[in-house]
Formats: structure tokens, sequence, C-alpha cells
């Protein structure tokens, strides 16, 4: 029951990185069982797994997306404000996983 209790919430925490476009973002949940899933742009996820497809299609702003493990690494188009991606980001893992 335990298990139940704890799969109910998405936590998500960004960290920058040295390059102002690119964040990590770490969740509490396996995003992929590959060993990575790399999207060079929107158009390389549309054929990449369901994960990567709902990301680029449910977040404004990705420009390129590596998934590993419980870590998104997100590059942003410069225009788009982190604040704003990092939640859309949240939102859209959460209906993906509940």
């Amino acid at each position: 029951m335990g298990d139940e209790i704890m799969s109910e919430y998405v936590t998500v925490e960004a960290e920058s990185t040295p390059d102002p476009d690119v964040m990590h973002i770490i969740t509490n949940q396996t995003l992929t069982t590959n060993e990575e899933e790399v999207y060079e742009s929107p158009e390389a996820g549309d054929v990449g797994s369901t994960l990567a497809q709902t990301l680029f299609m449910g977040v404004d702003g990705i420009r390129a997306l590596t998934i590993i493990d419980d870590t998104l690494i997100v590059t942003r188009t410069p225009d788009t404000p982190w604040e704003v991606l990092v939640d859309e980001v949240r939102d859209v893992l959460r209906d993906f996983f509940l």
C-alpha cells in the first residue's frame, strides 16, 4: 500500500547547468528503461518514445531533449522562460504518470 501512495506524487527538481539554455529536470519516476534517449529536435521526438512525444507536443519551448533514467536534460528555445517551461514539464509528467 505504501508504494501506491508514493506513486500518486510526481516530484520535479530543476538544476541549472553552465549553459543557460540547458536544464536538468530530475524526477522521482523512472522515465526510460533504455540507456538513454536523445532527441536533437522536436521532429526527432515525433518518432521517439511516448514520453518524448508527449513532452514535445505538450510543452512549448523544448528545442532538444535527452531522457536518462529519472532525468530529463532539456534544451530550451532561448526566448522561453525556465519557470514556465519547468511548470509545463511538471504538469505533463503528472498527467503522463497519474
